[in-house]
């Protein structure tokens, strides 16, 4: 039976903070794939709540949960230190991309596939700098709400990626490759846009293992990202790794 890492679990049965606005009866998002075998990351905010919620705000039936509930668990709280329940969350993070991912993650897909990575063969995970899941989403949240978050979480993620083997680290959008700086202490340098790039983009050192590299458009984003600009990032990206 494959041990869960002692800090894993601690996290998987640690309350959410007070006075912010995490989605009821969710569980906290480990990482989206195994990051313990990935060696390819990308990093956002937070899980979105549609992994739990649907779009009237209720929790999504057994057909179509992505991720272990409190009603899926049968059970209120996670502090039950007791290993069932943490193993089984771990087990639906690990095995995000085998059942009904979302698909907000299609996007960085065309960027890991360039790279020769992929979401769904194991090789590249998703992480979060917050592991809760909120409602609001992020951008809508307070400032104090997002501040006591990062707070609260950020240390997990040091630990997951001194603790993994993840060899790329990749900040989708501006925002992360701030949050990167100056939350996780990661000096990242410019390397400045090319022509036909609407981007900028962003390299550093973690580690001796690990490379992080960012750019400056969210290609989540609805507003003005094209398959064009995809493209654009997955060929910048690959030059800057090679």
């Amino acid at each position: 039976m494959d041990t869960i890492p002692a800090f894993v679990k601690r996290r998987i049965h640690q309350a959410p903070p007070d006075g912010v606005r995490v989605v009821p009866g969710s569980t906290p998002v480990i990482s989206f794939g195994d990051f313990r075998t990935a060696r390819v990351a990308t990093l956002g905010w937070n899980p979105s709540k549609n992994e739990f919620l649907d779009r009237s705000g209720r929790e999504l039936d057994a057909e179509a949960r992505r991720l272990h509930t409190h009603t899926s668990l049968g059970r209120s709280l996670l502090s039950d230190r007791r290993s069932t329940p943490a193993r089984l969350v771990l087990e639906g993070c690990n095995g995000y991309f085998q059942r009904n991912p979302y698909h907000w993650f299609n996007k960085l897909e065309h960027v890991l596939n360039r790279i020769g990575a992929s979401y769904w063969d194991g090789s590249s995970c998703h992480l979060d700098l917050v592991q809760w899941a909120t409602d609001p989403v992020w951008r809508d949240l307070s400032d104090i709400e997002k501040s006591t978050l990062l707070d609260s979480d950020i240390p997990f993620l040091r630990q997951q990626l001194r603790k993994s083997r993840i060899k790329i680290l990749l900040l989708n959008g501006r925002g992360i490759v701030n949050a990167v700086q100056g939350r996780l202490g990661i000096r990242l340098e410019t390397v400045g846009k090319k022509r036909g790039h609407r981007a900028e983009f962003f390299v550093g050192q973690a580690t001796d293992r690990l490379k992080v590299v960012g750019w400056s458009i969210n290609l989540q984003s609805s507003r003005g990202v094209s398959h064009g600009d995809i493209k654009s990032v997955a060929n910048r990206v690959t030059s800057i790794l090679t």
